[in-house]
C-alpha cells in the first residue's frame, strides 16, 4: 500500500496527510478528490501552491463532514473551480441542520487533532450532479451507496485508479478492516462487490492511501469478509443483550477505547449506532 504523502505516480498526488488525504490528478484539467476537515485547509492550500496545482474541479465522493469540510475555503480560492458530487449529496448541503451538524462535528475534531481552524464551514452549492455511468472530462462515476446514500466513487481509466471514498471500509494498523455501512448493510456489501469488479485498477481510499495492483483485490475480499464477520459479530451481540444501545457500548469499549480510535466521539457512536440500525433492518431479530 502506498502511503506517502506527494506524487504518487503518472500526475496523481497525495495532500495533507495520508490518513485524512486529498487527491489531487493532473491531466488535461486539474482534478482534487475530497477536501477533509475545515482546519486542514491551510495546509491543502500549502501543498497546492508547492506543487503548482490548480484545481479545475473538486470531486466529492459523499457528503461527511471530514471530506468535504475545506470545500467553501477551495471555491474561494479558486473561483472557476467546479464542484461535483452526487444529487444527494448536493440536496443534503441545502439542509440548514445538516450545515449545523457538520459545524459542530468539525470543533469536536479541531478539539480531538488539537488544531484551530481560520475558517468556520459554511453552506455552498454543487455545480455538477452525478448519477451512475455519468462521463465529465477524464472521470466516469459509479454509484456505491451503503456508507451513505449519497456515496459514490470516481474512475480515471487513463490513470488507472478508482477513488472510493469510505465505500470500501477502512483499515486500521495491522491491517484491522471497518466496515462502514452506515445506511444500508445490503447496499454497502453490493457496493464492495461492485468496485470488486475494477480490482484492476489502483484502489485509492477515503483515509490510509492507495492499494496497488494485486493488493486492491486482496483487500477488497478481506473488506466483505469482515463487513460479513462484522453483522454477524452485531446480531450475536444483540442476542445476547436485546439492546441496541448495550451492543454500540460493549463495541465501543473494544474498538474505540481498545484501539485508540482518532475520531470524534460523537462521530463515532453515531456511524456506529447506524450500523447496528441498518444490520437490525434487515434481520430477524429485530
Amino acid at each position: 500500500m502506498f502511503k506517502k504523502t506527494g506524487h504518487y505516480r503518472d500526475g496523481i498526488y497525495i495532500f495533507v496527510d495520508v490518513e485524512m488525504p486529498v487527491y489531487g490528478i493532473k491531466g488535461r484539467k486539474n482534478y482534487l478528490v475530497d477536501s477533509v476537515f475545515t482546519f486542514l485547509a491551510p495546509k491543502i492550500l500549502e501543498d497546492l501552491e508547492r506543487e503548482n496545482f490548480v484545481p479545475d474541479y473538486l470531486l466529492l465522493t459523499h457528503s461527511h463532514y471530514d471530506h468535504l469540510g475545506s470545500a467553501p475555503i477551495l471555491r474561494k480560492r479558486f473561483p472557476h473551480m467546479k464542484i461535483v458530487a452526487s444529487k444527494r449529496t448536493a440536496e443534503i448541503l441545502e439542509k440548514p441542520r445538516a450545515i449545523e451538524l457538520i459545524k459542530a462535528l468539525e470543533k469536536e475534531a479541531e478539539q480531538i487533532f488539537g488544531e484551530e481552524s481560520p475558517y468556520e464551514f459554511e453552506a455552498f452549492p454543487v455545480d455538477i450532479t452525478v448519477g451512475e455511468g455519468d462521463r465529465v472530462e477524464e472521470f466516469e462515476v459509479i454509484e456505491t451507496p451503503g456508507h451513505t446514500r449519497c456515496s459514490v466513487s470516481f474512475i480515471f481509466p487513463e490513470k488507472r485508479i478508482i477513488f472510493v471514498g469510505d465505500a470500501a471500509g477502512v483499515e486500521e494498523e495491522g491491517g484491522y478492516i471497518r466496515p462502514q455501512f452506515l445506511s444500508s448493510y445490503s447496499a454497502y456489501l453490493d457496493s464492495l462487490k461492485k468496485i470488486l469488479r475494477y480490482s484492476h485498477l489502483d484502489l485509492a481510499m477515503g483515509h490510509g492511501g492507495i492499494f496497488q495492483g494485486p493488493e486492491a483485490e486482496e483487500f477488497l475480499k478481506r473488506s466483505i469478509r469482515r463487513t460479513e464477520e462484522f453483522r454477524r459479530e452485531i446480531e450475536e451481540l444483540y442476542k445476547k443483550t436485546g439492546d441496541p444501545e448495550k451492543v454500540a457500548e460493549l463495541i465501543y469499549e473494544k474498538e474505540y477505547i481498545g484501539m485508540g480510535i482518532k475520531q470524534p466521539r460523537e462521530a463515532y457512536m453515531i456511524n456506529l449506532k447506524a450500523m447496528i440500525k441498518a444490520v437490525l433492518k434487515e434481520s430477524a431479530l429485530a
